[in-house]
């Protein structure tokens, strides 16, 4: 009698091209970010508020080096990587870093694994970095449905809200992982739970946000990261994502 496997899981799979989208970005636009890491142009409101250098400033190292097994099993290695390779260093405190690190503390709550604490906090860390590095090249990319030129200004408030968001759907990723792999304890069982609620909550704020957002790598970014009903709408269109690399 013959098995019956299962199938692929679809989201999954989404999930896995949105992160390759996200890094092959980045690898492609290195050489815009660092020259506007050099030389911001003093049209850009955003960076009368926030240098891109301390947008773009390095997140703090791991805690936990033992988190490190707990990131790779979640599927995140490169979402510690890319910031620790080309982050700027001493370039002072992330504006955006405080929204990231209140997720991991909302969720968290009590769990006293230091490991998965290491874990949260890390990918959440690291969540300022993506999204501060993709605003400080904003203004080069374009409109995520006209793909016309981005003409329109953002606010720290708007990507701290945006922050907020990447990092909560890593934290979930993390925490998701836990649950299907170890025999997490309750604390970890109520932080997913946590996490799950929080993206409820957040759902109803999200198309305004994206709207505010209005550039494509950011907006996918976001849109990407926690489950909801407009998650992989491109996706799942065939629109052809990744059209404009």
């Amino acid at each position: 009698m013959a098995l019956s496997l299962p199938g692929p899981n679809l989201c999954a799979s989404w999930k896995t091209l949105a992160d390759g989208l996200q890094v092959q970005r980045l690898v492609l636009h290195l050489p815009q970010l660092r020259e506007q890491l050099l030389a911001p142009p003093s049209s850009i409101a955003l960076f009368a508020q926030t240098p891109p250098s301390v947008l773009a400033a390095c997140p703090a190292p791991l805690a936990e080096p033992s988190a490190e097994a707990v990131i790779d099993q979640a599927g995140l290695q490169h979402w510690l990587r890319m910031p620790a390779e080309y982050g700027t260093a001493g370039a002072g405190t992330n504006p955006l870093a405080a929204s990231a690190s209140q997720v991991a503390d909302t969720l968290l709550g009590d769990v006293t694994d230091p490991v998965v604490r290491a874990a949260v906090a890390a990918v959440c860390a690291a969540s300022a970095w993506w999204t501060g590095a993709f605003a400080v090249i904003r203004h080069l990319g374009v409109h995520h449905t006209t793909l016309q030129p981005v003409d329109t200004a953002i606010t720290l408030h708007t990507l701290q809200s945006a922050t907020s968001i990447v990092a909560l759907g890593t934290a979930q990723r993390i925490l998701a992982e836990q649950l299907s792999t170890a025999s997490a304890d309750e604390a970890v069982r109520m932080a997913y739970c946590r996490a799950i609620t929080e993206s409820i909550v957040v759902e109803s704020r999200l198309p305004e946000l994206l709207d505010e957002l209005g550039e494509l790598r950011l907006v996918d970014l976001v849109s990407t990261s926690i489950p909801w009903r407009g998650r992989f709408t491109k996706y799942a269109g065939g629109t052809g994502t990744g059209q404009v690399e």
